[in-house]
């Protein structure tokens, strides 16, 4: 984590989020436990997402560091970034992480109710894919275990950027009658395929898919049967049954297809690669939880 400290003159300006600063917290590694040594070092940093961290891969990883080069391009929920260090026993320091990342949040997003903890990807997904999706919506008093189940999945699966980092992300958790995730590529000759489901994004549910052409043509539809739907509770998420008017019926209508497929066509364009994006259907319009980028 040391390689990754910035000299004063190299800090960030111009981010997105005025208020809130770098917060940096201690922690001992688990080699300098079994050694013996008392020594602390930087363990963790907790930062609001700004356009600075597009030349910071290294740090925060391929989706942080692409959706940080779309901020005025998407309309993103506000985010807070968590970057824990490799080797680091992040049961030590996680009261201390989540008191600096979600004052940092309530700073410009004044929230009580539940949040969104997720795992960043450190490097681009496979074409069509939301990738390794790990995501906790949960209230600030159950987050704890949530964080370090989080950063322990994290490195289980390779989940960590070029120096070792776990980068997580916090958000207020965005009610959504529906989601989406979108696949768009920066060529404009090819279509963009929207999956969308009722209730929130689970991998394993069933959704309806769209695909919209780069002539504007006819969305090439088909409606998938949804019986069911996870939605936000007490500790998390549960699986609801839907009224059966709902599980046959589209998810999503033409327009808002056509919208996100625009908005994301768009920002695959910008960022000359193609994207994966998790949109969550909000009363106020699209909000975008997730921007990954992914192989051609």
């Amino acid at each position: 984590m040391q390689s990754e400290v910035r000299a004063p003159d190299e800090w960030p300006h111009g981010q997105v989020i005025q208020r809130g600063s770098d917060i940096s917290v201690l922690a001992a590694t688990r080699s300098e436990r079994v050694g013996g040594r008392a020594g602390l070092r930087l363990g963790a940093r907790v930062l609001p997402v700004g356009r600075w961290m597009a030349r910071r891969h290294a740090l925060v990883g391929a989706e942080v560091g692409v959706t940080a080069s779309l901020l005025d391009q998407l309309p993103v929920a506000p985010t807070v970034v968590i970057v824990v260090a490799p080797e680091v026993e992040v049961d030590d320091v996680v009261e201390q992480l989540l008191t600096a990342a979600h004052g940092m949040l309530t700073l410009h997003c004044p929230t009580s109710g539940p949040l969104t903890l997720g795992v960043a990807n450190p490097d681009p997904v496979r074409a069509g894919s939301a990738g390794k999706l790990v995501m906790y919506n949960q209230h600030l008093e159950a987050l704890p275990e949530a964080l370090v189940e989080a950063v322990a999945a994290a490195r289980r699966w390779g989940l960590t950027t070029a120096h070792g980092n776990c980068v997580l992300l916090l958000q207020p958790f965005v009610p959504a009658t529906a989601t989406a995730v979108v696949h768009a590529h920066p060529d404009r000759h090819r279509a963009v395929r929207v999956d969308g489901r009722w209730g929130l994004t689970e991998a394993q549910s069933p959704a309806d898919t769209f695909e919209v052409p780069a002539d504007g043509g006819a969305i090439r539809e088909q409606l998938a049967w949804k019986p069911t739907a996870h939605v936000t509770a007490d500790g998390g998420t549960h699986i609801v049954s839907l009224p059966v008017a709902w599980r046959y019926r589209y998810s999503l209508g033409r327009a808002t297809v056509r919208q996100l497929a625009s908005l994301s066509r768009n920002a695959a364009v910008t960022a000359g690669r193609p994207l994966s994006l998790d949109v969550a259907l909000a009363s106020t319009g699209p909000v975008v939880l997730r921007c990954r980028p992914a192989n051609s």
